[in-house]
């Protein structure tokens, strides 16, 4: 797992980013898969592993939104950035100050995307055939992720680095912005592209407990591109 090239002024920066985002996270994407495929396949194969991910299921069922919060938080928060402090990355002044608003930032995001599963289920259904998990692939990741997931995300990173959105825009000319987007929303779907189809194969009570599980991994990733 590896961050894009720096930013050049070349006309082909931004190809040649999107070329790197591809190269350098290929194996770290594939492996989380991977991994992500053994856990569905655990749940469906082996009765006592699938007792266990039920008391998961419903542990969120009883828990609902709240359950979504305080998940996204360890997920997103608390488990990086212990991770981060082990492996040296996570280093400089404001660390409490981002700790707190990203806190803030994925309870709140943990329960849109809670809420997002839950307004995919009543549209399209709660099944896992190939169908209803295909339909909800699409509109996950090619309208959910690509014009609000990925942007707002940006921005909140943006607004918690320079404490200013104008000060953060400011840093950053269209060209490196483009560049970020493309390269985070590339990884985006490196990861979740499976990753998704994967959760929404699960009833609908493990599929917020799954991609809890996944974004812990993804943020580790996420971080380092964007800090790049």
């Amino acid at each position: 797992m590896a961050a894009p090239e720096p930013i050049d002024d070349r006309g082909d920066g931004i190809r040649e980013a999107i070329r790197s985002t591809l190269h350098q996270n290929r194996w770290a994407c594939l492996g989380l898969n991977l991994a992500v495929t053994g856990l569905v396949v655990s749940y469906y194969r082996w009765p006592e592993t699938g007792r266990f991910w039920e008391a998961v299921g419903d542990l969120k069922t009883r828990g609902s939104y709240l359950f979504a919060a305080v998940a996204t938080i360890l997920a997103a928060v608390l488990v990086p950035a212990l991770v981060q402090k082990l492996m040296g990355l996570e280093s400089g002044p404001g660390r409490t100050r981002r700790l707190f608003w990203g806190a803030v930032y994925w309870a709140y995001r943990g329960v849109e995307i809670d809420w997002f599963y839950r307004l995919q289920g009543r549209i399209f259904g709660s099944g896992t055939d190939w169908r209803t998990v295909g339909i909800k692939l699409l509109v996950d990741q090619f309208v959910y992720s690509v014009f609000w997931a990925v942007p707002s995300y940006l921005i909140y990173v943006s607004w918690v680095e320079h404490r200013s959105l104008a000060r953060a825009w400011a840093l950053r000319n269209g060209r490196v912005l483009r560049k970020t987007y493309l390269s985070v929303i590339l990884t985006n779907w490196l990861v979740w592209l499976p990753a998704v189809a994967l959760v929404y194969s699960l009833p609908p009570p493990l599929q917020f407990p799954l991609f809890s599980m996944i974004l812990t991994f993804y943020i580790l990733l996420v971080t380092v591109l964007v800090k790049a």
